[in-house]
């Protein structure tokens, strides 16, 4: 009798957690084990690029792929979210995910989705260049989008906030010849980094005048104001001698400050050590041109997550 009154107590006791669990989310069920999802935030910024005053770019969705194979996670835009991406500099970002809830895991890569034509050419995207815009081409970009190969990890219960550095400078050229319709072609290849905010940093600093001034194309074309049209830091990773043949993480501009210095500002940095120069040329150091770097050996500098390391030329 006191093994049935047991017995009896102890199926009413899983009877009612398990009708409280039908209360709580189904993260929340199943013995107290950890969630099975993570909150992600993503947005996106940008490098400059010589000669425009625009570069607009309308994404549709975002697309994750998880490691091991898989159907992709799919975030598609009730409406086409349309950018410029040069009001998206100096530490300011658009936001593309915001508190979007993913499977916990490991990823391969991001793909930015995009309305693509047969012929490549970017649905209402463009750049804009003294005062002409001309549409962005995506070679298969029908097929591939913006892919990012790059690895992260989303992890159970925690939310985390990444941003896709749009690296501009490498990532529009214009073939020369290359045109449709008589107008020049711009073709977008993607040029981009992944950046966890978390392990991320800032660099900036100060450029003498006397430094720019040793190189006749710093000043060319600059109006007194704002960003030099051609003076660039380079930041390549690791400690490296500059050239030509090495390709920068990323290339902050030069502009004069109200404060009336020469400075350069390069927010979403991997924590880590870098090689640093600054560089002047009149055309996009895209193509196989010579490139003169001040100091020719460049300064090394480490990054810190969180924090903004400072770096005078």
């Amino acid at each position: 009798m006191q093994h049935f009154m047991r017995t009896t107590f102890q199926w009413r006791r899983l009877r009612m957690a398990a009708l409280a669990c039908l209360a709580l989310p189904l993260a929340a069920c199943g013995g107290g084990g950890p969630s099975s999802s993570a909150t992600m935030n993503l947005g996106i910024a940008d490098g400059p690029v010589d000669s425009a005053s625009a570069v607009v770019i309308s994404f549709t969705g975002v697309e994750l792929q998880p490691s091991g194979g898989g159907n992709p996670v799919t975030f598609n835009f009730n409406s086409p979210q349309t950018i410029n991406l040069l009001n998206e500099q100096d530490g300011n970002e658009a936001s593309l995910l915001n508190g979007v809830s993913v499977p916990a895991g490991n990823y391969d890569w991001i793909r930015l989705l995009l309305n693509v034509a047969s012929d490549g050419t970017v649905a209402n995207s463009y750049i804009e260049i003294n005062g002409a815009r001309y549409p962005l081409i995506i070679p298969s970009g029908a097929q591939t989008g913006l892919k990012l190969v790059q690895g992260f990890t989303m992890t159970a219960n925690q939310v985390a906030n990444f941003t896709v550095d749009f690296m501009l400078q490498q990532s529009i050229t214009a073939p020369p010849g290359q045109t449709t319709g008589g107008i020049q072609d711009y073709i977008l290849r993607p040029a981009l980094r992944l950046i966890n905010n978390v392990q991320a940093g800032t660099i900036s600093g100060t450029v003498t005048l006397s430094t720019l001034q040793s190189n006749s194309a710093c000043l060319n074309g600059y109006s007194g104001s704002g960003p030099l049209p051609n003076a660039h830091v380079y930041l390549f990773s690791g400690t490296v001698t500059p050239s030509s043949t090495l390709t920068p993480v990323v290339e902050p501009q030069i502009a004069l400050s109200s404060s009336g210095s020469y400075t350069y500002d390069q927010p979403f940095l991997l924590a880590g050590g870098y090689t640093l120069a600054v560089a002047c040329t009149s055309t996009s150091n895209t193509g196989a041109i010579t490139v003169a770097f001040l100091p020719p050996s460049g300064l090394s500098a480490t990054v810190t997550a969180n924090q903004t390391t400072a770096l005078n030329f």
